[in-house]
């Protein structure tokens, strides 16, 4: 049984890169176009085995060629895909993701068979021997994806296993309620900028996670892009900075941060020690084309850490590189 399950939406992503984005009704040529499996938890899942984590996935496709390529690519990484399950009607999920110059990614979805995972197909045995639960808030829009979310939720309560929560924009939203109502069952919640700001009902980030401590949560991990990330938990608020890339598409590097850190904190590292390991995955994955998850590998986040190592802004922090470098170099 695995040692860190997921669960959230698994779609075929269609990424695009496009000069610009054109006026209501116009057009944009894009420069190429790449399909491959996606959605947050699948790609920290993908981006955790790489890592050599053993890591299971939960969730539903459709019965269609799309599922076909999305468990193919689970395999093909280490993904422990048995609980993921197949609709009879539905189609698997699907997004558009277009990316502009920048590298900044703008997202169209089709949620398909996600929204209808069934929690009756979920198996308590398979949470056995799990050390960490880490889950979609786009599980909570819907039924019975949600009840099945809660179910598992319940399940990892069960075997007293660490718990996850990225938010997602769209959750931080519609599901702002709930996932407040579940802040004091989850260990860690994983924001980036935005969604902070919409769970905390556009309070100050400086104040922000203070909010969301106070509601239950025991640590919030806040995810900044070019501006690194912040840890804050009781007794404890730490800035890390990002490393210093250019930037070719996001588009999943918040959900390679996330397997950073778990990872990172699964093996006994700190808290700044795992939200830099974080940093490091989100800027591996920032540097490619589409979520990129399976590109993270110990020996480039060793060579992007190495190679940062000496630059101003990780002057106050070089012993924390030092921690993760030592961690890292048990892969070689």
């Amino acid at each position: 049984m695995p040692d860190v399950i997921t669960l959230g939406d698994i779609n075929i992503d269609i990424v695009a890169p496009i000069p610009a984005y054109p006026s209501r009704g116009g057009e944009s040529v894009a420069e190429g176009a790449l399909l491959h499996t996606g959605g947050s938890a699948v790609n920290t899942a993908v981006a955790l085995a790489r890592l050599g984590v053993d890591v299971g996935f939960i969730g539903r496709v459709g019965r269609d060629a799309l599922a076909a390529q999305a468990l193919t690519d689970l395999a093909d990484v280490g993904v422990d895909a048995r609980l993921v399950q197949f609709d009879p009607a539905v189609s698997t999920g699907v997004i558009f993701i277009a990316v502009t110059p920048d590298g900044e990614r703008t997202m169209f979805a089709a949620r398909g068979a996600n929204s209808f995972t069934d929690p009756e197909l979920l198996d308590e045995t398979y949470f056995t021997s799990a050390r960490w639960f880490h889950f979609s808030g786009y599980t909570l829009l819907d039924e019975p994806q949600r009840l099945a979310a809660l179910h598992a939720l319940e399940l990892a309560a069960k075997v007293g296993c660490h718990v996850s929560l990225d938010t997602g924009m769209v959750p931080a939203l519609r599901a702002q309620h709930l996932i407040h109502r579940l802040l004091p069952c989850l260990d860690v919640v994983l924001p980036n900028e935005t969604e902070l700001f919409l769970l905390t009902d556009g309070v100050s980030s400086r104040q922000g996670p203070v909010r969301l401590l106070e509601r239950g949560v025991r640590a919030v991990v806040a995810k900044y892009g070019a501006s690194g990330s912040e840890v804050t938990v009781p007794n404890l608020r730490v800035n890390l900075p990002a490393f210093n890339i250019s930037p070719f598409d996001t588009t999943g590097a918040g959900d390679c941060f996330n397997a950073g850190f778990i990872s990172g904190r699964l093996v006994g590292l700190d808290w700044e020690a795992a939200a830099v390991l974080g940093n490091a995955c989100g800027a591996l994955a920032a540097q490619r084309q589409g979520a990129a998850a399976e590109h993270i590998t110990p020996a480039a986040l060793y060579d992007l850490i190495n190679e940062h190592a000496s630059a101003a802004e990780w002057h106050e922090r070089r012993a924390v590189l030092e921690k993760v470098l030592r961690y890292l170099d048990n892969f070689t």
